[in-house]
């Protein structure tokens, strides 16, 4: 299928590995040029030379904190001088403290409210503009399962990506008109160093092998595997191209059918 997107451009958050990194590879192989960020310089420079080496397309990475306002502001301005104008965001966050209410603290919702809500209500809000003027934007969110299935250990996360759907809706009523779509995609267990680092805290703490936690996880869905990260940026090429016109505020599961709602 032809997509349509060679000569677009897209910032992607997050992106120094992982489902970020993979969301930026597969847009990179559509003809995109790329954008990305991630907290280590070293680490997210040389995820944009992997990708420009392996894509011929145009690529550079910065280090930005996503919990602070001026590195937002910072990234914005700075992918926007590279790639000329930004037509895709893809916001890609950390995890989240993950603990159940009781345990909770105020620095752990703060923390997470930081993480999870701020970076992309400031960055959509700052390239809105130009994508309604060019008639054309793709806005797309990381979120998780958790999302829209609660899960008592992780309270924080659960709660705030709540409103990352909601986000998502209220940009989509308000741009739709003008060529621009917000949907979010809500990721179950992928393969990704990120999980296995949970998968390892999850084990300490209940005293047990992090080959436990991860069986457990891989066998929570039907398809008994964990996802591919390239599947779901698969997933984000498609949303993020032309063909995807019609398909805005929605929220998208990825999770090879662990959840059981409709």
């Amino acid at each position: 299928m032809e997509l349509g997107l060679r000569g677009k451009t897209a910032l992607v958050s997050g992106a120094s590995y992982g489902l970020g990194y993979h969301c930026a590879r597969e847009l990179a192989k559509e003809g995109v040029d790329i954008f990305i960020c991630g907290r280590d310089q070293e680490k997210i420079t040389s995820a944009a030379n992997t990708i420009q080496r392996d894509t011929g397309v145009k690529t550079l990475g910065t280090s930005a904190d996503l919990t602070k306002e001026k590195d937002l502001e910072r990234l914005v301005l700075e992918a926007e001088a590279f790639l000329g104008h930004i037509d895709i965001l893809i916001v890609n966050t950390g995890h989240p403290p993950t603990q159940p209410f009781s345990i909770a603290s105020n620095d752990m919702w703060r923390q997470g409210m930081d993480m999870v809500l701020w970076p992309p209500i400031i960055l959509s809000r700052l390239v809105l503009e130009g994508m309604k003027k060019r008639k054309y934007g793709r806005i797309i969110f990381i979120g998780s399962i958790f999302g829209l299935e609660p899960e008592q250990s992780s309270v924080v996360q659960s709660t705030l990506r709540t409103g990352l759907n909601a986000l998502s809706k209220c940009i989509a009523a308000e741009a739709a008109p003008k060529g621009v779509t917000a949907n979010v995609i809500a990721p179950g267990y992928f393969e990704t160093p990120l999980v296995h680092e949970m998968a390892q805290r999850y084990a300490t703490e209940a005293g047990v092998s992090q080959t436990e936690v991860l069986t457990e996880w891989k066998h929570s869905a039907p398809v008994q595997q964990f996802g591919k990260p390239e599947d779901l940026g698969a997933l984000v090429t498609f949303l993020a191209s032309p063909r995807a016109a019609f398909l805005t505020g929605t929220t998208l599961v990825m999770d090879g059918g662990a959840l059981k709602q409709y």
